[in-house]
């Protein structure tokens, strides 16, 4: 099955394309949503930039296929939060490139990482810190030009288990926990609410049915989760800072994008597949730098 989008070819059963993370068949995919939003700042992706850290080689492809796991191994007590932080936190890492850094977290027991995209463009090798200040080589193994998600394989951490995920969408009122390093600050946690659903920017990246939280986060804590604060799960990627304006943030729900990583996870894109969706960005000119809204 080729892809209609960028013309890859795809397995006969794929749900998205492994090379722009398209949706393969394109008659279902729902019309692109041109919200009017009454301001007019910039979104600024959740990168910060830094300088003097080195990229490590992986050392061989893994053959054994990840059996993603979906639940958390000991399920913190519904609505002690302080338990789903201390749980979570061990599972939550700084991402690392040469130039810049910002965070993911485990999302397979294959040592798979799910971060943002505009992170790692341009670079396969990373560095990952967790929060002992340990820290491992990554390889980017699934990156998409179309929604600004990425999957980095970290070998050492193969065999321990993932954060759960939630797939069933979140509620506006719901109590939510993000944590990275935003500012540098690592293993931070903030607590929020969920304030908006299904808000959409199309810009260098297609930003879909986005939660809106009014969690305080900074440049840094893009790719890292944002937990349910009862339950412990990932219901999102934190991606996206309103800037000029107090406390705005989004986050790509996770039930939209499962399909996809789990794909990479399981049949990871190959070199030259990531190189071309590398050279396709510095085309357009994505950095993951400066968003406007869509109008």
């Amino acid at each position: 099955m080729f892809c209609s989008n960028c013309g890859a070819k795809n397995r006969d059963s794929a749900n998205f394309c492994r090379r722009c993370g398209d949706p393969m068949d394109r008659s279902t995919r729902k019309s692109r949503r041109k919200k009017k939003h009454p301001f007019l700042y910039a979104l600024l992706a959740l990168l910060l930039t830094g300088t003097g850290y080195g990229a490590a080689q992986l050392s061989g492809d893994r053959t054994e296929e990840p059996e993603p796991v979906a639940q958390v191994a000991n399920n913190p007590i519904p609505g002690d939060k302080t338990a789903v932080i201390k749980e979570a936190q061990a599972k939550v890492f700084t991402v690392k490139t040469k130039d810049a850094y910002g965070s993911g977290f485990l999302f397979t027991n294959g040592g798979d990482v799910v971060t943002s995209a505009h992170l790692v463009m341009g670079v396969q090798d990373v560095m990952v810190r967790d929060s002992n200040g340990l820290e491992q080589p990554g390889k980017v193994i699934g990156i998409s030009k179309v929604h600004d998600i990425a999957l980095v394989r970290v070998d050492a951490l193969a065999g321990t288990e993932p954060l759960g995920i939630e797939l069933t969408p979140a509620q506006v009122g719901s109590e939510v926990i993000a944590l990275g390093s935003p500012s540098g600050f690592e293993n931070t946690a903030a607590i929020g609410y969920l304030t908006g659903i299904e808000r959409d920017f199309d810009q260098e990246y297609l930003y879909e049915d986005l939660y809106q939280i009014d969690v305080q986060m900074a440049l840094g804590s893009s790719g890292g989760p944002l937990i349910d604060a009862a339950s412990g799960k990932v219901i999102g990627i934190n991606s996206l800072l309103l800037i000029e304006s107090n406390g705005i943030g989004f986050a790509i729900p996770m039930y939209t994008m499962q399909d996809l990583l789990l794909q990479w996870a399981a049949t990871p894109m190959t070199d030259a597949e990531i190189q071309e969706v590398f050279n396709s960005a510095e085309a357009f000119g994505t950095n993951g730098t400066v968003i406007q809204p869509s109008a």
